[in-house]
C-alpha cells in the first residue's frame, strides 16, 4: 500500500502529495554548498577550507536542510555533500577529463585529478540519482564568459553520460569581496556585471535545470550605491574577521532558506501520484492531545489509510495515522477524531 502523507501545520494549510521512489543526491560545490561561516550545533561557526569532512556540521547550509526535508519526507537514501570551500568549476571536473587534457593540469583546478574530493567521479560513485553543482562566483572573475559557460556545459554532461542520473545547475550569486571591490580592482563593476550574464547564461543553457540563487539574494539597488548587485544586506554574513562587517561573499541562514527553497520549488524528487482520492479535508483541534479530521471520499479512491503530519506551534511533528472505512462509499463525509498526543 502506497503511503501518503500530509503536512498540517499551525492547524492549516494541508497538501496531498504522493511519495517517489528514494533518490540519491549529491551536491558539488565550493562554499556556499559547504556551509562556510554558518553555525553548527552548538552556535560556533564553521570554517573548513580544506576539505569537505565537515559539511555536516553547519546546521542550515542549504544542503543540510534539504537532507532534512526529504529525511522527513521519507524520500532520502542520502545526500552526499563534496563541496570544498574556494573551489571552482574546474575541480568539479572528473580525472578522466584531465586525462584527456593533460595541458590543463597545474593551470586550472587540480594538482592532482586523481585525487581529487570535490570531482564528479565521486558524486557518480555514490550512484547518485540526483548530482545538484553548485559553484556561485570563485574564479568568475579570471575566466572569460565562454570558457566559464564551456567547463559547466562538460561538467554537467559528464554528470549526467551515464543516462540515470540528473543533474542540476544552480545559478551564480551576487558578489562584492575581493575582485568584485573597487578596493582591490579597477574591473570590480564589470566583474558584478559578469556574475549576471552567467547567470543569464545558465538559465538560457538548462531552462528545465538550472536553479536561481541569484534572484533571491541580489540587492538590485542603483549602479551608484556601494552594494550594487551585491547580496542584500539581510542575507549577508558577518564577515569572518571582522563580524561588525558584512561579507561580500557568503549568506547567513536567512540567506540559505532562500537558497533551500529555491531548491525545493525545482521539484527535484517528483511526486509522483498515488491513488488516494480525498477531497473536502479539514483538520480541527479538539483539546491539546486530540484532533478532528473530516474528508470526502472521491471516486476512484482504492487507498485504507492515510498519514498527517502535526505540526504543533513548538515547532514538534508527528505522524498521524487516519483509517478510511471499508465501508466508505463515494462522495461519503467522514469524521474521525484521533489522539495525537
Amino acid at each position: 500500500m502506497a503511503k501518503v502523507c500530509l503536512l498540517f501545520l499551525l492547524l492549516a494549510g494541508l497538501c496531498l502529495p504522493g511519495y517517489a521512489q528514494k533518490k540519491t543526491i549529491s551536491v558539488l560545490g565550493s562554499s556556499t554548498a559547504a556551509g562556510w561561516g554558518l553555525p553548527d550545533a552548538n552556535g560556533d561557526r564553521v570554517f573548513d577550507a580544506d576539505d569537505n569532512l565537515s559539511n555536516d556540521l553547519p546546521v542550515n547550509s542549504w544542503p543540510n536542510r534539504l537532507k532534512r526535508y526529504y529525511d522527513n519526507l521519507g524520500l532520502l537514501n542520502g545526500l552526499h555533500n563534496f563541496a570544498i570551500y574556494g573551489k571552482d568549476t574546474y575541480w568539479g571536473l572528473s580525472a578522466s577529463w584531465y586525462d584527456a587534457n593533460p595541458d590543463v593540469i597545474g593551470v586550472r583546478g587540480p594538482g592532482d585529478p586523481h585525487n581529487n574530493p570535490a570531482s564528479v567521479d565521486n558524486a557518480l560513485s555514490v550512484n547518485s540519482d540526483i548530482i545538484l553543482i553548485n559553484f556561485p562566483s570563485n574564479n568568475y572573475d579570471f575566466f572569460p564568459l565562454v570558457e566559464t559557460m564551456n567547463v559547466i556545459r562538460e561538467l554537467y554532461k559528464e554528470a549526467t553520460a551515464n543516462g540515470h542520473t540528473v543533474a542540476y545547475v544552480t545559478t551564480t550569486q551576487p558578489r562584492t569581496s575581493d575582485n568584485w571591490n573597487p578596493a582591490n580592482s579597477t574591473d570590480w563593476l564589470a566583474n558584478r556585471k559578469r556574475l549576471k550574464e552567467i547567470r543569464d547564461s545558465i538559465v538560457a543553457e538548462y531552462p528545465d535545470n538550472y536553479i536561481d540563487f541569484w534572484t533571491p539574494l541580489v540587492d538590485n539597488v542603483p549602479e551608484t550605491d556601494p552594494n550594487y548587485l551585491g547580496i542584500k544586506p539581510e542575507y549577508a554574513q558577518a564577515d569572518e574577521t571582522n563580524p561588525a562587517l558584512l561579507s561580500g561573499t557568503h549568506v547567513n541562514e536567512a540567506g540559505t532558506l532562500l537558497l533551500f527553497n529555491a531548491v525545493v520549488a525545482k521539484n527535484i524528487i517528483p511526486i509522483a501520484p498515488l491513488p488516494l482520492k480525498v477531497g473536502s479535508l479539514h483538520v480541527k483541534r479538539v483539546d491539546d492531545t486530540h484532533i478532528t479530521v473530516t474528508f470526502t471520499i472521491l471516486d476512484g479512491n482504492t487507498e485504507k489509510e492515510f498519514f498527517i503530519w502535526v505540526k504543533d506551534k513548538a515547532g514538534n511533528t508527528k505522524s498521524v495515522k487516519v483509517i478510511i472505512p471499508d465501508a466508505s462509499q463515494s462522495s461519503q463525509t467522514i469524521t474521525e477524531t484521533i489522539q495525537i498526543y
